[in-house]
């Protein structure tokens, strides 16, 4: 195991991301390029060990299979570059520089300040623009921070208000319904802390078992049944709800 840089979740050493929060594990993901290349070059090794009249034979075909096989390689490796610079844009930084560090100590230590005040007026929209701005302008983490769950719940809660007028579409997309269900789990299963529990109980009890019941279908037994599926260790898992519930989402309404 190891810890999240991002968000201080213990994951997967080998875990190509982040389940919680999907920060890429760039150890992880090395270790499953690396892991490719090999396979790679067990597979043209294995070719070289046929005799000559095998090889030539299956020459054109082996070609073409390991033409597929390096094409693939190259888009996983693109795919995994363009990942690595958008987490890299809209996260805290991994690397700092004695003054990357000395700022972000000090804007840390202001966004405290501005959250505890926030967290005392109960101040749910401030809390978010907080959150976010660290995040993705400053790209400052605020763990650590005692009201770090309750302004990732904040971000959450505003984000989910945005997200909701798609459930009106005719149609939605699978990326929108995943989404208004991740945010939606999330509180269901009080994924905010106790640190949110005052503010985040009632909108729950309010807000969000209705929109679960009644709009996206899922009765209380069935969230129940939901609970091992989606969340580790109190936190609610990103991925895991998407893989538990997508065959839901053309009843969403």
């Amino acid at each position: 195991m190891t810890v999240c840089p991002n968000c201080g979740a213990n994951i997967e050493q080998d875990a190509t991301k982040c389940p919680y929060c999907g920060y890429i594990n760039i150890e992880g993901a090395k270790k499953k390029y690396q892991q490719d290349i090999d396979e790679i070059r067990d597979n043209i090794a294995e070719v070289k060990k046929e005799p000559a009249r095998e090889f030539k034979k299956g020459l054109s075909k082996g070609f073409k299979v390991i033409l597929w096989t390096v094409g693939s390689l190259l888009v996983i490796g693109i795919i995994l570059a363009v990942m690595l610079v958008f987490q890299l844009k809209n996260h805290p930084k991994m690397f700092l520089s004695a003054e990357d560090e000395a700022y972000a100590s000090a804007y840390k230590a202001v966004a405290a300040e501005e959250l505890e005040s926030a967290y005392q007026n109960n101040d749910i929209e401030e809390m978010a623009r907080i959150y976010d701005k660290a995040y993705s302008e400053e790209r400052v983490s605020l763990w650590g921070d005692p009201h770090y769950e309750t302004g990732y719940a904040s971000s959450c809660y505003m984000k989910l208000k945005k997200c909701l007028p798609n459930l009106d579409k005719e149609k939605m997309t699978k990326r929108e319904a995943e989404e208004i269900t991740y945010y939606c789990f999330y509180f269901y299963y009080e994924a905010y802390g106790e640190d949110g529990k005052d503010l985040f109980d009632p909108i729950r009890e309010e807000e969000i078992i209705p929109i679960i019941n009644n709009r996206l279908g899922f009765s209380d037994e069935d969230m129940e049944n939901f609970r091992a599926k989606v969340t580790e260790s109190g936190g609610v898992v990103r991925t895991n709800v998407y893989k538990a519930t997508k065959k839901y989402y053309k009843d969403y309404k």
